[in-house]
């Protein structure tokens, strides 16, 4: 089994699936988009690294990170689907992915899918009348951001005003701010909870509860809160991501999908919950690669 993870090669979610598959006897190979060439030559067509034709070396492409490359990932990702190889997630092939949190909510709210209160505008003068409307404080958060990045809690219409400023329009959507002492991690592998969520608080001054901000996370068995699990896979399946991380906090006893993160890191929910996830995902995709190729596919100890 070989697969080619599209990822930065020192994330420490790449460097687990390098570890991880060395036991597995799982052949991986990190690549950064950038060092894939994308051909039409008289001789060569395809997608080739250092004259190597990468869908003829690889059995699955797992799409991590991308960006700014979308539009080539998408690509990469078409190519690989079309030669009959398993692509993980399967949505980028379709034609009808999108990069933004706000895609995503209006498609969970669509479904009848619990999500805070969002808006994504153009018009800063219609971003301060909503946010007096849904009541201060609110949060400010970048469509397109992750890892707890480009999120702010915003206390007065001045501090609004100044965080809108360093932001081309439309850039930041507004939400309403739920009042928690904690949220709730949810991983999720093949559209399905694995046996434990994580209860997260934030750091001492901070809202926010990303591992990547140094949270701090508490193992629970599913059973504690099935809702969790039964939202979190609800969310995965209509969006389409094979591998995610949904994070929800309770508003007045009612859990709402706070984001469903297509390329969650899971190096502090491993150690939060001493899960491997890592292997549950190598084991993810060889299985779903060994069922859409129809035969048994042999097992190479990486070198």
């Amino acid at each position: 089994m070989k697969i080619l993870w599209l990822d930065w090669r020192d994330h420490p979610t790449s460097q687990r699936l390098l570890e991880e598959a060395i036991k597995s006897q799982i052949e991986i190979e990190v690549c950064e988009i950038q060092e894939i060439s994308l051909i039409t030559n008289t001789n060569q067509i395809g997608l080739f690294k250092n004259n190597r034709n990468l869908i003829n070396d690889f059995d699955a492409l797992v799409v991590r990170n991308f960006y700014p490359y979308v539009s080539e990932a998408l690509t990469i990702a078409r190519l690989f689907k079309d030669a009959g190889k398993t692509v993980m997630d399967e949505g980028l092939t379709n034609e009808g992915y999108a990069m933004s949190k706000m895609h995503d909510y209006l498609l969970l709210a669509k479904a009848g899918l619990p999500v805070p209160r969002t808006f994504q505008t153009f018009n800063r003068s219609e971003v301060e009348e909503l946010a007096e409307t849904i009541g201060y404080p609110c949060v400010l958060k970048g469509v397109h951001g992750g890892l707890g990045q480009h999120v702010f809690k915003i206390n007065t219409v001045f501090q609004l005003r100044r965080t809108l400023a360093q932001y081309p329009d439309g850039e930041l959507v507004l939400q309403e701010y739920i009042d928690a002492v904690e949220d709730y991690r949810v991983i999720t592998i093949g559209f399905k909870a694995v046996p434990l969520f994580v209860s997260r608080h934030p750091r001492p001054g901070d809202f926010r509860t990303n591992f990547a901000l140094e949270g701090e996370g508490a193992p629970h068995p599913l059973s504690a809160m099935p809702v969790l699990a039964t939202l979190a896979e609800q969310a995965s399946r209509l969006l389409k991501r094979e591998f995610s991380g949904v994070d929800l906090r309770i508003k007045k006893d009612k859990p709402l999908i706070l984001e469903v993160n297509r390329r969650p890191g899971f190096d502090g929910f491993e150690l939060a919950t001493k899960l491997n996830i890592a292997q549950m995902v190598l084991q993810y995709i060889s299985a779903k690669a060994e069922r859409e190729s129809g035969q048994a596919i042999k097992i190479v100890k990486q070198k």
